[in-house]
């Protein structure tokens, strides 16, 4: 079942469940067993049967054999009745409901809209790490149904992605920014981000327009997840004296030993990032924590390159 099936579906269940805490809270639910009728899956017929059956004792007060019984069974209540509601369309859907409401928060906040105009960029940056497909498609899965993944690797032409550069550029800031997060995330799936994707990304701020700070500011924060970065200088954040005593801290924050070379610092820098950056999908329970860590990394980074310069 994809994921566009399991969201109408979730919707209904969750309309079922509302419905069902009334017909338990209200003597009498008739004026909402129509709607459950018209509107519901077919388990809600049995929830509605159940439910008038029920009221209809309670208002009666129905007595022995039937009543009793069906008095003691109304005991679960209804948080034990949602709960397997829950149960059963979770086990069918394959997804909890709350991976289902953050798959449409998600989408919400980047915006329903922008969806089809996300896509080319998707493509033009995934043909650059082929060998990543299984791990762009997991993290693709939170925000895109499958069609939407399989349409954004399938190709598109130079004119639908002039059609996205164009529609992005007529956006707000923040949407430009929530795009741009968003693919530098993409990028850092597997090893990080390699240069042509470095590059794909820095042209595409380019072409929408972003100005120098903004540009600047993506930079420093992607640059130690890059997998090559000679190129481009952090600026610095901190100034110490270069004696091999005061830069002992710097080497234990990266877990080097004092004569580690520079090939040495730059790798254990990136290693460090791929596993505590905060925009890392993985990290988003812990960014707090990831923020903090990343400053002691890059300052530890900053101050071993500047001493091996």
């Amino acid at each position: 079942m994809n994921r566009n099936e399991i969201v109408r579906q979730y919707k209904r269940v969750n309309i079922l469940i509302v419905f069902l805490s009334l017909l338990i809270d209200i003597p009498i639910g008739l004026p909402f067993v129509i709607i459950l009728l018209i509107t519901l899956l077919p388990l809600s017929f049995c929830v509605v049967i159940f439910g008038i059956v029920i009221n209809i004792i309670t208002f009666f007060k129905i007595e022995p054999p039937i009543g009793k019984i069906l008095n003691m069974l109304w005991n679960l209540d209804y948080p034990v009745c949602s709960d397997i509601i829950i149960e059963k369309y979770e086990k069918k859907w394959g997804m909890t409901m709350e991976q289902i409401s953050d798959f449409i928060s998600h989408r919400k906040q980047f915006g329903e809209k922008n969806i089809p105009y996300l896509l080319p960029y998707i493509n033009r940056l995934c043909q650059l790490n082929n060998g990543a497909r299984e791990e762009q498609e997991t993290f693709l899965s939170a925000l895109l149904s499958e069609e939407e993944i399989q349409s954004a690797f399938e190709g598109f032409s130079d004119l639908q992605m002039e059609e996205a550069i164009l529609y992005w550029r007529r956006k707000e800031l923040g949407e430009k920014k929530d795009l741009v997060n968003l693919l530098f995330k993409l990028t850092v799936e597997q090893d990080g981000i390699h240069n042509d994707e470095w590059n794909m990304l820095i042209q595409m701020m380019a072409q929408l327009r972003f100005n120098n700070r903004y540009i600047e500011y993506f930079k420093d924060r992607y640059f130690s997840l890059r997998t090559e970065f000679d190129d481009y200088k952090r600026k610095d954040t901190a100034s110490v004296d270069y004696s091999v005593d005061n830069l002992k801290p710097y080497y234990a924050v990266l877990g080097l030993a004092e004569d580690a070379s520079i090939e040495e610092i730059k790798k254990a820098y990136h290693e460090l990032a791929l596993q505590h950056h905060p925009d890392l999908p993985k990290n988003a329970s812990r960014i707090e924590e990831c923020e903090k860590l990343m400053v002691k990394i890059n300052e530890a980074y900053e101050q071993l390159e500047k001493r091996e310069l």
